[in-house]
């Protein structure tokens, strides 16, 4: 199976030209937040309404720009506090981000976040996550120092997934390990990037830009 995972749209329009060619190739569609700039609804529910009217499976979290909806269109579904299955693996999602100096209109304390993510099961395998685990070099600023999520770290330390899929930081766009559990963060989707993960056996993730 091969994953489609973007991150950071920030309500830039061309982004669906190129990611519906492309997702109709591959076995499934991850999103991991900020498609909007601000909490744009409008753009938010077209975004979507797109991607199922081109009948593409899509996974997603909202981001700490980003409002907080539930899907009602067909093949969409939003994992924030949630799990499902596809294709034999458990997908769970965590959206927002922690504490941001710009009072962003999706944002979690740490004590909110791991409520939701004490509410996952045993054995998870892929983890969607809008703020990128902290200390690794997927949630590192330009100034170097570390902004992710420490709850998302401990919880990937306890559960031992096989992927992580998170964003938020754009500069940080890069692939790391921590423990077995591969990192991904494709990079701002508003700039091209995006990653395409194998999960054939040893998961692999590949970045890439349109």
């Amino acid at each position: 199976m091969k994953l489609l995972a973007i991150t950071d749209v920030h309500g830039k329009t061309q982004v669906l030209k190129w990611l519906t060619e492309l997702a109709k190739n591959l076995d499934l569609l991850v999103i991991a937040g900020d498609v909007t700039d601000w909490g744009d609804e409008v753009f938010f529910i077209n975004f979507y309404k797109t991607l199922s009217d081109s009948n593409i499976t899509t996974l997603f979290v909202p981001g700490n720009h980003d409002p907080y909806h539930e899907s009602t269109f067909p093949k969409i579904l939003n994992l924030h506090g949630e799990s499902t299955t596809f294709n034999g693996l458990i997908f769970c999602g965590i959206g927002g981000s922690n504490p941001t100096p710009f009072n962003t209109p999706f944002e979690l304390r740490d004590d909110q976040v791991v409520e939701l993510l004490s509410r996952f099961p045993n054995r998870v395998d892929v983890l969607i996550s809008h703020a990128s685990p902290y200390g690794t070099k997927c949630d590192r600023t330009y100034r170097g120092n570390h902004i992710g999520s420490k709850p998302v770290r401990s919880f990937i330390e306890k559960v031992k997934l096989k992927v992580v899929i998170s964003g938020h930081v754009h500069e940080a766009r890069g692939i790391d390990v921590l423990g077995d559990t591969l990192i991904v963060n494709p990079g701002p989707a508003m700039n091209g990037f995006y990653a395409i993960i194998s999960m054939n056996g040893k998961p692999r993730a590949d970045l890439l830009q349109v």
